[in-house]
């Protein structure tokens, strides 16, 4: 049990706009940074603020304490939607969160739905069927996810999950809530990937709370991911083609990636590759790679800078019949997604997104045409993406929640070239009605950009000290070009 003793004290926040009753439980910090004096608990809400009687979320923090004398802490913001602050806190402080702890106090917090929040909307379901997702070939595995999907939801409505309650917007108020019952008046957000469009969606909400805010591989609402990422993917494929073969080294190991790339796309559609792996724990699987999922790693791989650079060597080796490199990888990269709140991900997802907007597949076919195939199984596809939403029970919220995010707040935006899923394109975009934003394009890295590159970091340290002026940015043109393995 990581709860210590609880305050039984109600914490009134009436003389603020959220309005919220909070009960503090104290809790033993289940992730504490080497060097760091750290303090954690639950915060109790409503699970749905417009019943505050239906139910109840308990949202975990994480307090790093500073010796500095700030009074305006950094907020961390993960991911997702679903991932878990507590989860990537240690890598995270390592990385690049260290960096702002001399000077203010950090605040980590497990969204509701992940983490040790409760109610967790984790799907169990998906890591009991691991190997079974492992070895279904593509062609299989939209439906067989769909099932577990389907048992994951059926189990979390007999516990009395509000699904309806589960968005950006109580997300964010949530966040406000928190940090009103520690004792803050004003706070700095960071958030990446999913955490900056919960940032954005604080900025339109609760703007008189905000001192600055840094958006990390920017995801604004007005974008519709669900076919955006299929472009975007492509554009991150590009960079990662060209960069190859402007580098004279990769060009003569790796010769005309592009084609290599998409020729063996399209054998092993035709005739996929059969490759043994052992995880951890288990018994030998045998895996099945197609052209399909091949795409789908590299997608994946475009995230990491480390991934990256082996990405020429990967293809190559897998291109001559070898897959004792490039299988673990791959593996690992579909394990990883169990470890997400897959019911937090697609509640929020499937009322913000989905009904957003009418897609156009044809033309996106029509540009791409080693799509058509890869549409037809995935498993956020235009034919299982309305059965998904419909299996999930969270109806479409209003418009209004995609429109773009005007604002006065201070801003950083960071964004990664090689980034497959935000692309800096999202930035221009948000930065368009943000009235104070600085907007940088860091060359050499993908997704997370703060986690990847001490320049960013740099950039987001002074951003932070000093948000009215624009950060010195001279080393982004020092940053060294991608280094293939």
């Amino acid at each position: 049990m990581l709860r210590k003793f609880c305050f039984f004290a109600l914490l009134l926040l009436t003389q603020l706009s959220v309005g919220a009753q909070a009960t503090i439980e104290s809790a033993t910090c289940a992730a504490s940074p080497s060097g760091t004096i750290a303090s954690c608990g639950y915060v109790t809400l409503p699970q749905d603020y417009a019943n505050p009687a239906g139910g109840r979320v308990e949202i975990y923090y994480t307090q790093i304490h500073s010796r500095g004398a700030n009074p305006d802490p950094l907020v961390y913001l993960v991911g997702g939607p679903g991932s878990s602050g507590t989860h990537l806190l240690p890598v995270s402080y390592e990385k690049y969160l260290r960096a702002f702890a001399t000077e203010r106090d950090i605040v980590i917090i497990d969204q509701r739905g992940t983490g040790l929040s409760n109610p967790l909307l984790y799907c169990r379901e998906a890591f009991f069927r691991l190997d079974e997702i492992l070895e279904s070939p593509h062609e299989e595995r939209a439906e067989l996810q769909l099932g577990i999907l389907d048992d994951c939801q059926e189990r979390l409505a007999r516990q009395g999950v509000q699904f309806d309650a589960f968005h950006s917007a109580n997300n964010a108020r949530d966040v406000v809530n928190v940090l009103l019952a520690l004792g803050y008046e004003r706070w700095n957000l960071v958030g990446v990937s999913y955490g900056s469009r919960l940032a954005l969606t604080m900025m339109r909400d609760y703007p008189q709370y905000l001192r600055s805010v840094i958006l990390d591989s920017v995801y604004p609402p007005q974008a519709d991911i669900f076919i955006d990422t299929y472009y975007s993917g492509e554009r991150a494929l590009d960079v990662l083609f060209d960069a190859c073969a402007a580098s004279p080294s990769c060009s003569a190991r790796y010769p005309n990636l592009r084609a290599v790339f998409y020729r063996l796309y399209a054998q092993l559609n035709d005739m996929p590759m059969l490759a043994d792996y052992q995880p951890a724990d288990s018994r030998r699987l045998t895996i099945e790679i197609s052209g399909y999922r091949l795409y789908d790693w590299v997608f994946s791989w475009l995230y990491e800078v480390d991934a990256i650079r082996r990405i020429p060597s990967l293809v190559f080796e897998l291109a001559r019949g070898r897959t004792r490199s490039i299988t673990p990888m791959g593996a690992q990269f579909e394990q990883s997604l169990a470890s997400l709140s897959l019911g937090m991900h697609y509640t929020v997802q499937c009322q913000e997104e989905y009904g957003s907007a009418q897609r156009d597949y044809a033309s996106l076919v029509a540009a791409h045409p080693h799509l058509r195939g890869f549409l037809a199984y995935a498993v956020e596809s235009p034919a299982t993406l309305p059965r998904l939403c419909d299996i999930w029970g969270a109806a479409p919220l209003p418009e209004s929640v995609n429109q773009a995010v005007h604002s006065e707040v201070p801003t950083l935006l960071l964004s990664g070239n090689y980034d497959p899923i935000t692309p800096p394109a999202y930035a221009d975009i948000a930065a368009r009605t943000l009235a104070s934003a600085y907007n940088f394009v860091l060359p050499h890295v993908g997704h997370a950009v703060l986690r990847s590159d001490g320049c960013a970091v740099a950039i987001a340290v002074a951003f932070i000290s000093q948000p009215l002026v624009e950060p010195d940015s001279s080393c982004i043109e020092r940053t060294q070009p991608m280094r293939f393995r």
